[in-house]
């Protein structure tokens, strides 16, 4: 598949057009990005319940929990979990291409992929996002040393316990930090760009990963230009929305208590849509600019409210 080259400064333009997306039908945008994180909150709910029953429900026999019995239900629902996270990605990137193309979506349309054979395959994306955490933590390991993440482990149990931890120093500290940058930059790349490629150019599960990757490769400067607008706007926002939260919490529990943990919660699930819209909409401009989807759009001259 032909990869354009574009210059570094289509970072800046997909920053830009990342921050209008939904201005067509926010109402399927936005509705599609509240419902993905709902149904992931939903089966991780779930998780957390059927282990909450398996523990209590030993500890009212009079039993130790079985580790293996928890172990053998906990790891087949997590990477049920896994799988679903990038049909969920795609059911959203879906709506946003239906709503810039001038298509009618809806919010619900975030499950579509479920019922395409195309979009069932994203799931083998979530097998992907394992294998790269084992790597990622294999080789963090073995650049920061084996004691650090043993140590670094039990000083997060001590805070947990209340007491003062003391915390470790990682080995080849610089070093580590390129190795995650380099690492991270690469992983996710990879994925974001491999949604759209399976779903929209219908690439094989192989071949989309090996067209992120050269894809990753090829335009390293406007993808990480990108991801420094993307990160710096989001420290910029999470701090702001933060603030705005406390304050509903307080001024909600003045009235009752219930209701400013209400507002602390609604402003934070809808600044996590609003997140989650920016990041799978910018990786859907880069497939369609990096994969010639369509034509360049012009150079960025200003931003729109």
């Amino acid at each position: 598949m032909d990869i354009r080259r574009l210059p570094a400064s289509q970072g800046l333009v997909w920053f830009r057009q990342a921050i209008d997306l939904g201005a067509k039908n926010p109402r399927a945008v936005f509705g599609a990005s509240l419902l993905a994180i709902a149904a992931l909150y939903a089966a991780a709910l779930a998780l957390a319940v059927i282990l909450a029953a398996l523990v209590v429900g030993g500890k009212a026999e009079g039993k130790t929990p079985d580790l293996g019995l928890l172990m053998a239900v906990a790891v087949p629902l997590t990477l049920a979990v896994m799988l679903l996270v990038p049909v969920l990605l795609g059911g959203l990137m879906h709506v946003i291409r239906e709503t810039e193309a001038g298509r009618p979506a809806r919010a619900r349309d975030v499950f579509a992929p479920l019922r395409s054979a195309h979009g069932r395959r994203l799931a083998w994306l979530g097998l992907v996002q394992v294998a790269l955490a084992v790597l990622g933590g294999a080789l963090m390991v073995a650049v920061a040393g084996s004691d650090y993440w043993s140590d670094y482990l039990q000083a997060m149990h001590v805070a947990m316990q209340g007491g003062t931890p003391t915390i470790p120093q990682p080995q080849n500290s610089g070093l580590l930090f390129l190795v995650q940058l380099v690492f991270n930059y690469f992983s996710y790349g990879l994925m974001l760009f491999a949604i759209p490629l399976m779903l929209f150019s219908g690439a094989g599960l192989g071949d989309a990963l090996r067209d992120g990757l050269r894809a990753s490769v090829r335009n390293v400067g406007a993808n990480l230009l990108a991801g420094v607008l993307f990160i710096g706007a989001l420290v910029v926002a999470a701090i702001v929305v933060a603030l705005v939260a406390t304050l509903l919490a307080l001024v909600g529990g003045a009235i009752h208590p219930l209701l400013g943990t209400v507002l602390m919660l609604l402003t934070m699930y809808g600044f996590a849509a609003a997140v989650l819209v920016l990041v799978v909409g910018a990786a859907y401009l880069a497939w369609r600019d990096t994969f010639g989807a369509a034509p360049l759009p012009p150079q960025v001259h200003g931003f729109e409210a």
